[in-house]
């Protein structure tokens, strides 16, 4: 096994790294792996971010303006009430509305929308949205959620730890393999974590009452956050390893050290060195143990506000059975609440309103078919996507495999090469990781086997496999064998010719 106490640990005196082909231990031409390691972190959210709209649809322009700014200061009246924080007028519109017949454009009325934007606490933000629309919004624009400016900090710099030992890790898989002996860090680099992605929601178990009508029960999910940092390490092989076989060298195997020496020339300037250049690839299947499902829940109805109260209500009854099937990761994606309009004579018409919750969560997959059911059962409507995933565990062993096999993959082909050209090979002069890729997405499949579920039958589920691809690039160092000179090189090609 390789030695990797040198990626982590720098006190001591570093071993000294010569370079094969001079005896030098000037750094600028010490052998060089290069790894670039990934860290993410999730960090709770406290506050949430909400846009409503107010819509009116009416004859004239001074009818609806007047309806919107009426409704608009009923809504920020209740928010300021509710204390809500940053609200804020994002837009005001006032269109007319056409009719076309005959090639004629009627004018038929107006619409305006008023848009409103506003932070509270996360425990706050369900009642808040429901007193709104109550109030008279009857659109939910967007909603988001935000961490603290102290707990965004703390899990950057999280991050970067993460990264740091992601890169040692596969550092060390590489160096194991090859049978090397890493030495100091020569470079780092921190590529700055991102920005958090955009937080879906999660909904909450309890079941609030504003004047008994059921209230939209939400939490903020987790952000997160994403970093990389890049090393490169120095490293040497075992004792003595040099100049050998094709096949010592390539593994790492003791030899006395030999100048290499350019047949066509004789010289031994580092600068001439004949270099071969090599990239192997991996590829690692690993079995998926978990199952995500995204849900939906659609109501349609006369009035927002009605089907806003029937979607939180039948939105709060499958959370609560999907939670007491141990679902994890509960969350909603999206909500929406949006006007329904008829066409007829080129008029356009109001004539109710659409809701839609949709849900995430995420189950072993052989719990995953029976919970499925069971939310349809409660409420649910939509059945959106189903994906399978590895466990980080399995996929983080199958990222480090990947990158063996990369090696092993490269010492082949390098061997190949070498062994045709009757050349021996010399020290791994370079090294260079490319990560191993995220895992591709994993195919629905289903069992032929039906089993009860309650008085009907789950639904059957079997999780696929994940595909990991990695490479490693080698760039080694070689001379021809003692008994081949620039002749015999001629006369092969004269033969060939």
């Amino acid at each position: 096994m390789a030695n990797t106490n040198n990626l982590t640990v720098v006190s001591g005196q570093a071993p000294a790294i010569v370079d094969p082909l001079t005896g030098s231990t000037n750094p600028n031409t010490a052998q060089i792996l290069k790894v670039t390691g990934q860290g993410e972190v999730t960090v709770p959210t406290t506050l949430t971010e909400v846009q409503l709209g107010i819509q009116v649809d009416g004859k004239t322009a001074t009818e609806v303006q007047q309806e919107t700014a009426q409704r608009s200061t009923a809504v920020v009246d209740v928010l300021q009430k509710l204390g809500a924080q940053e609200l804020q007028t994002t837009s005001i519109q006032l269109n007319p509305v056409y009719s076309y017949k005959d090639n004629t454009q009627t004018l038929t009325g107006f619409t305006g929308l008023n848009t409103l934007q506003f932070e509270l606490p996360t425990a706050r933000a369900g009642a808040a949205i429901d007193t709104a629309i109550q109030a008279g919004a009857n659109l939910i624009q967007n909603i988001s959620f935000t961490a603290s400016d102290k707990a965004s900090q703390q899990a950057r710099l999280q991050v970067l730890s993460e990264a740091v030992k992601d890169a040692q890790a596969q550092a060390g898989a590489v160096f194991s393999t090859l049978k090397l002996t890493p030495g100091k860090i020569i470079d780092i680099n921190i590529n700055s974590p991102d920005n958090p992605s955009p937080s879906p929601l999660v909904f909450n178990t309890r079941i609030n009452t504003v004047a008994n009508i059921p209230t939209t029960p939400i939490i903020g999910s987790p952000q997160t956050i994403k970093g990389s940092v890049s090393l490169d390490i120095g490293y040497s092989p075992n004792s003595a390893a040099t100049l050998a076989s094709a096949t010592d060298n390539l593994t790492g195997a003791s030899k006395p050290a030999v100048a290499i020496v350019d047949p066509l020339t004789g010289n031994t300037n580092p600068n001439t060195a004949q270099i071969l250049k090599v990239t192997g690839q991996g590829e690692v299947t690993v079995p998926t143990t978990l199952t995500e499902v995204q849900l939906g829940i659609q109501v349609d109805g006369k009035t927002a506000t009605e089907v806003q109260q029937e979607t939180a209500q039948r939105s709060t009854a499958v959370v609560d059975v999907l939670q007491k099937l141990g679902a994890q990761e509960l969350q909603t994606t999206s909500i929406q609440l949006n006007p329904v309009y008829s066409y007829k004579d080129n008029t356009q018409t109001l004539t109710g309103f659409t809701g839609l919750n949709t849900l995430q969560f995420e189950l072993p997959t052989a719990r995953a078919g029976a919970a499925i059911d069971t939310a349809i059962q409660a409420g649910a409507n939509l059945i959106q996507n189903i994906s399978f995933t590895a466990s980080d565990k399995a996929s983080q062993q199958a990222r480090l495999q990947v990158l063996s096999e990369a090696v092993k993959d490269a010492q082949a082909q390098a061997g190949a090469v070498f062994s045709t050209l009757k050349l021996t090979p010399g020290k791994i002069i370079d090294i260079n990781i490319n990560s191993a890729d995220n895992p591709s997405p994993s195919p629905l499949v289903f069992n032929a086997t039906n089993n009860a579920f309650a008085t009907g039958t789950r639904t059957p589920l079997i999780g696929g496999t994940q595909t990991i691809e990695g490479s490693v690039s080698l760039d080694i160092a070689y001379s021809p064998n003692p008994a081949d000179t620039l002749d015999l090189a001629l006369n092969g090609l004269q033969r060939s010719a």
